[in-house]
């Protein structure tokens, strides 16, 4: 998937949620392996309140996307609560 396309997807309509998705698109995606790309490209079709739940340790998520949800939760605002 282009860059321009994961971009776009990677607006969910929460501003925290966009800004961290694109943070990490833009930070981490081109270092990753082709199986983890194209688990995060399976990550931005999550819904995005079960996205945002699995980011913050609300809620379960599927154990194929551990370490990506971890990443993502390591740049989280979200989970540590700063703002």
């Amino acid at each position: 998937m282009s860059l321009n396309k994961l971009r776009w997807k990677s607006r969910k309509g929460i501003r925290e949620l966009d800004i961290l998705l694109q943070n990490y698109l833009e930070t981490h995606y081109s270092s990753l392996d082709s199986l983890d790309k194209k688990l995060f490209e399976e990550i931005l079709e999550i819904d995005t309140y079960d996205l945002l739940n699995a980011i913050s340790g609300k809620s379960s998520y599927n154990e194929k996307y551990e370490s990506i949800i971890t990443q993502l939760s390591k740049l989280s605002t979200l989970k540590n609560g700063k703002k």
